[in-house]
């Protein structure tokens, strides 16, 4: 079996680039810090909202927001950034994308939500997910009913103007099959971003986005630098939601909509961050450390032409900062 150092080469020497013994640690360091082990047994967990979620031994972290609270995050990270309550009030049948079903509260608080304003809502939903766990918490009132109905239609089937279409196993395969679904909303609820690299490269993204209306908002909880750069270079315009139980907030996306806008910090970050490169799986097949592992390098080869820039303008007299110009 290959030790991680030993990918770091092999993937540095397929991708041309050259290591020395202070690059390889510092590719490993952060390397080690990203790498999923399954180092805890899955367990429920109370969130701060006093509902609950569970923690994936797998992944190393839980499926909701301790901090917030699950309830919280899903309405204040996904259904309300996402529209779909105002877009279910002005046309009959609303689609709603779930990229990470995990324990079904995304959807179930939108169905509440929508069918509260909008009773006579249709509502359209597929959902990817590599397994269901059985022992899902139910989520408490006023959303207990709908998370119940979620659960009852798995796999697929059709209730109270609900249609629900759970596709099991990998995402990347799955979604080639959705061309054209014409998402109103993109609930992305995978895991986290250096965890589960393969669901937020911009290969994977591109596929989300042939499933989406021009009109219709892609919502996720992360704020991260290569998921942001990765829309960006898709032709979304990005913008940032609210902070919920963390001071960053998550990601809003739209083709042709209006977002919030990113603070000054944020866009900055994505123009001179070494970091904003979007991970890449070009055939949607790659091993999740290889995306991560080429990433790093990639990376490391930003941080060098940005070094070297620097060292440049200094030897002419100019100053080596820059000013973030235009608008995100």
């Amino acid at each position: 079996m290959r030790s991680l150092r030993e990918l770091i080469e092999e993937r540095a020497e397929k991708l041309g680039v050259k290591l020395g013994e202070k690059d390889i640690e510092s590719v490993l360091k952060d390397l080690l810090r990203w790498k999923v082990g399954k180092s805890e047994k899955d367990k429920p967990i109370k969130t701060k909202d006093g509902s609950y979620t569970l923690w994936s031994g797998v992944y190393g972290e839980p499926y909701h927001s301790i901090t917030a609270g699950a309830v919280r995050e899903a309405l204040e990270k996904f259904v309300v950034p996402s529209r779909v309550v105002d877009t279910a009030g002005k046309r009959k049948r609303i689609r709603i994308l779930d990229v990470g079903f995990g324990l079904g509260y995304n959807v179930a608080v939108a169905l509440s939500r929508i069918k509260e304003d909008n009773p006579g809502a249709e509502v359209e939903v597929i959902s990817l997910e590599k397994y269901v766990r059985e022992d899902i918490p139910l989520l408490p009132e006023p959303y207990r009913s709908w998370h119940k109905l979620v659960l009852d239609l798995l796999p697929c089937g059709e209730k109270e103007g609900v249609s629900l279409k759970l596709l099991l196993g990998d995402a990347r395969g799955n979604i080639k099959e959705l061309a054209g679904f014409g998402a109103d909303a993109v609930f992305h609820d995978p895991f986290s971003p250096y965890k589960n690299p393969e669901m937020w490269s911009v290969d994977f993204l591109d596929r989300v986005k042939q499933a989406m209306s021009r009109n219709g908002y892609w919502v996720s909880y992360t704020s991260a630098l290569p998921v942001r750069k990765a829309l960006l270079e898709l032709g979304f315009k990005v913008g940032s939601s609210r902070p919920v139980g963390r001071k960053r907030g998550g990601t809003v996306a739209t083709l042709s909509g209006r977002v919030p806008p990113l603070s000054s910090e944020e866009g900055e970050k994505l123009l001179t961050s070494p970091f904003s490169i979007p991970f890449r799986d070009p055939n949607l097949r790659g091993d999740p450390l290889e995306i991560l592992v080429d990433y790093r390098l990639s990376v490391l080869l930003r941080e060098r032409e940005l070094s070297s820039r620097r060292t440049g303008r200094t030897r002419t007299g100019l100053p080596s900062g820059g000013q973030l110009s235009g608008s995100m």
